[in-house]
């Protein structure tokens, strides 16, 4: 009995002694987790999972020379209104890894295209709302005309618990208090069912954004703290926004999605009067610069997004216009990457735009660092997703 317990201490001794051997590991790379730059390391990968995260050597037979590469986790364009299939693939090899839609009228169809992204190579990975918060005769309901909205036959504990039962990642709120091109502004959901919507998310688990285009609505809006607005206010008529803007939306804790790229986006194309009336009646790339710098100098958190969708903007290239108006702003290329990764992370709690030990394998390699240039983000190696690369 004493001679297999000793044979048994050996034995154990013996094989704690070995390193761990990987299936994978990427040596001497340049590493940004969406938070934080590392330095060179070398990185582990067991199946589709990030397994270890090191400075010292890890042991593996397939090992990947990193040298004179950077790794930074999947772009994320955190405000899109995905209304086709081809719209997940157009931003993959861009490196833009996952989209969060902020409407749908399809519930069904959206929750089909999340389960096949996830793991389908040449697709960006979905998340999102489903159905956005809105009146009957509300905005978006002229591109819904089915969706379900809040009204008499339909309380809000009710529209919200459908929300849930259907498998949406956060909820959306429409806030609609201005009109376009001369229109009134369309019915919208009163302060009160806001505030009573965000009170029943949060009570069952569930983030919550609005979409508010306007200084009043979200000062207002704030006060029932929300997670986030998803829109930046839009319209010179607001301008010169005062401090107390600024200190209502820092002491409600929100984060922002700007989608404020749009307005270096060419006009060329559209009819004269619809560009004569968006240079005199929205703000301008120069007046959202500098609102956005203000967001960043009072700690208010951004995230990236387009509001991309169908004849406005792409599901590719033009992602990367948020990213120059974030540069137009002063921001340094270190949190205009954070605000294109793991600031979205932060802000839904969704594992999305970061990289650590347990993450799946979704990452970007580049050939040039974009804690120099941010627009290194396009000088991409390879794409990996969940562990596999093309």
């Amino acid at each position: 009995m004493k001679r297999i317990s000793i044979l048994l201490l050996i034995g154990l001794a013996f094989s704690c002694s070995q390193p761990v051997r990987y299936d994978m590991v990427i040596e001497n790379i340049h590493f940004f987790d969406g938070h934080k730059d590392h330095g060179v390391v070398n990185i582990a990968i067991n199946g589709d999972t990030i397994a270890a995260i090191s400075s010292t050597k890890l042991e593996s037979d397939s090992l990947v020379n990193g040298n004179g590469k950077f790794l930074i986790p999947g772009l994320v364009n955190a405000h899109v209104h995905a209304s086709k299939l081809e719209d997940l693939k157009a931003g993959f090899p861009l490196g833009v890894m996952y989209l969060l839609n902020m409407h749908t009228g399809l519930e069904d169809r959206e929750s089909k295209w999340k389960h096949m992204s996830s793991d389908s190579i040449g697709y960006s990975i979905l998340y999102g709302s489903g159905h956005a918060a809105t009146v009957p005769g509300g905005h978006p309901t002229q591109f819904s005309p089915d969706m379900e909205t809040i009204n008499d036959s339909l309380s809000i504990q009710e529209w919200v618990d459908h929300r849930i039962v259907n498998g949406v990642d956060y909820i959306k709120i429409i806030h609609v208090n201005h009109g376009f091109m001369g229109d009134p502004a369309p019915p919208s959901l009163s302060y009160g069912q806001i505030k009573d919507i965000i009170a029943y998310a949060h009570d069952n688990g569930f983030k919550v954004v609005v979409h508010a285009t306007t200084a009043k609505e979200m000062i207002e809006i704030a006060k029932f703290k929300p997670d986030g607005f998803v829109h930046m206010i839009d319209f010179k008529d607001e301008l010169p926004l005062d401090d107390h803007y600024y200190k209502i939306i820092k002491e409600s804790g929100v984060f922002i999605v700007p989608t404020g790229g749009i307005s270096l986006k060419s006009l060329d194309g559209l009819p004269p009067f619809m560009v004569e009336w968006v240079q005199d009646n929205l703000l301008n790339a120069e007046e959202r610069a500098a609102i956005i710098k203000m967001y960043h100098e009072n700690n208010i958190l951004l995230v990236a997004g387009t509001d991309a969708q169908e004849g406005q903007m792409d599901f590719a290239e033009d992602y990367f216009l948020e990213l120059e108006l974030y540069q137009m702003a002063g921001l340094s290329n270190l949190e205009i990457l954070k605000a294109a990764t793991g600031n979205a992370a932060k802000a839904f709690e969704l594992p999305i735009g970061e990289l650590r030990t347990g993450s799946k394998a979704t990452f970007l390699v580049l050939n040039k660092n974009p804690l120099e240039n941010i627009m290194n983000i396009t000088t991409i190696n390879q794409i990996w997703k969940n562990g596999k690369t093309k």
